[in-house]
């Protein structure tokens, strides 16, 4: 196996073919289905070219199992997560590169409530996986294989549950959004038609290629934010592959941080909170300040879904995500779904009757900026290591990495849980804070 592969609880990614192959994912699969033992299992794609072929392996090696597999061909994981969390199916795999380039894939697990599997169930399975000792059934046995069509029309008739379904639609907003050519494009159109959208729909059709990288950021944005200022919009939005993370572009077509997704979502959602909001360590601190303005706590944990969403369990939390454009509303899944987002942020809009760029510009003083140092995974513990004892004195959080918290400016510093890479994240009220941490922390890991 490569050792570029990259296995985590919620499953496994690596590039195809080198190091991501059908072999591999058959035998993941085989894994997992040997761990579920039985039941009924949905099986997605997100769109991109390679997502068909790991479909065929994974549906086969389900079957040879003895697990019942449903095809949905073509879908957002949002969408087959609030399935589970209704019990339509056992357990889940989405076959999708997220936010990676079209030449990545993966495998996400997802278990029968539609979160990803925990610490000790991801042991369990990874340690079917190394072992090989997988269960197969008889040819008489086999499982069954079903191609359905998801019932997109309940999934937005919750969404519209959640939200002020009756205020979005008088005011008829004119969106931009672009569905980045995959899953996404299933749902926009009959979103769009239950809310009353005008909707201007860019990348709409699936063609297996992407037309920028699936990441929704200020970087991606540029065809939205012409868009927008071209046809004179309300809002626009980017999404990522499978609809799991979303970017808003202002009615200027200014392409905002995908930090700001979880603020606004928050401020639309504050009446609903009764407890805490839960986020990462690599969280901007603008949710610190939407928090503090209506005296909510906000926790930070590892970053990454399995973490956010297993700590919101703990806590009972009604909302939860990172600074990806990420967020989990508890009441519609135990996942990441963009679309309920993208409908609570124009809820927002119309219940305040104020355009974006007014409602974040008393939370945008903040300078972000992401880096990534690319170094071998033995050498990544060595560096957190050196960076502790330099900031021992500041009391360094290490939950996941290191946060490190100064008069002005945080950082945090880890490992990435997708490539073999450090990702260095510092937030700064000026640029020149910012330049200087950056650079202070490019001389302690210039060793390496």
């Amino acid at each position: 196996m490569s050792d570029k592969i990259r296995i985590t609880t919620s499953g496994i990614r690596g590039r195809v073919p080198e190091d991501l192959n059908v072999s591999i994912v058959s035998d993941f699969t085989s894994a997992y289905a040997t761990y579920l033992e039985k039941g009924n299992i949905a099986v997605i794609t997100d769109g991109r070219w390679s997502g068909k072929m790991f479909a065929h392996s994974v549906i086969s090696s389900l079957s040879s199992s003895g697990l019942n597999t449903y095809f949905l061909h073509i879908l957002p994981t949002p969408v087959v997560q609030y399935f589970l969390r209704n019990r339509i199916f056992d357990a889940a795999i989405s076959i999708t590169g997220g936010h990676n380039n079209e030449n990545w894939n993966a495998l996400l697990l997802l278990n029968r409530d539609g979160s990803y599997p925990d610490f000790m169930e991801g042991r369990e399975i990874f340690n079917i996986y190394h072992s090989k000792d997988f269960k197969k059934v008889s040819w008489d046995n086999l499982g069954k294989i079903k191609n359905i069509d998801a019932d997109i029309d309940k999934y937005i008739e919750k969404i519209g549950s959640i939200v002020n379904t009756e205020e979005i639609r008088k005011n008829r907003f004119k969106i931009v959004v672009d569905s980045c050519a995959s899953s996404p494009v299933k749902i926009m159109n009959k979103l769009a038609q239950y809310f009353n959208i005008n909707l201007i729909h860019l990348n709409d059709k699936i063609m297996g290629k992407f037309p920028h990288k699936p990441e929704p950021s200020p970087e991606n944005s540029y065809q939205t934010e012409a868009t927008v200022r071209a046809t004179s919009s309300d809002i626009g939005f980017l999404f990522n592959s499978d609809g799991s993370r979303l970017s808003v572009i202002d009615e200027k077509g200014r392409g905002l941080s995908e930090e700001f997704t979880l603020p606004l979502v928050t401020l639309a959602y504050v009446e609903d909170i009764n407890s805490q909001i839960i986020t990462t360590v690599a969280t901007s601190k603008i949710i610190d300040m939407v928090g503090k303005e209506f005296n909510i706590p906000v926790l930070r944990t590892k970053v990454g879904q399995p973490a956010v969403i297993h700590f919101m369990r703990a806590k009972n939390s009604e909302i939860g995500g990172e600074g990806s454009g990420s967020v989990c509303i508890r009441e519609l899944s135990f996942g990441y779904d963009s679309f309920v987002s993208l409908a609570l942020i124009l809820q927002l809009m119309a219940e305040t009757g104020k355009q974006i760029s007014d409602i974040i510009k008393k939370y945008d003083r903040f300078i972000m900026k992401k880096f990534k140092k690319f170094i071998p995974l033995e050498k990544s513990y060595k560096a957190l290591h050196r960076l502790e004892e330099k900031y021992d004195k500041f009391t360094p959080m290490m939950t996941d990495g290191i946060r490190v918290e100064k008069k002005g400016v945080w950082f945090n510093i880890r490992p990435s849980t997708t490539e073999f890479a450090l990702i260095i994240i510092i937030e700064a009220e000026d640029e020149q804070l910012l330049e200087k941490s950056y650079a202070e922390i490019e001389n302690i890991l210039e060793v390496y």
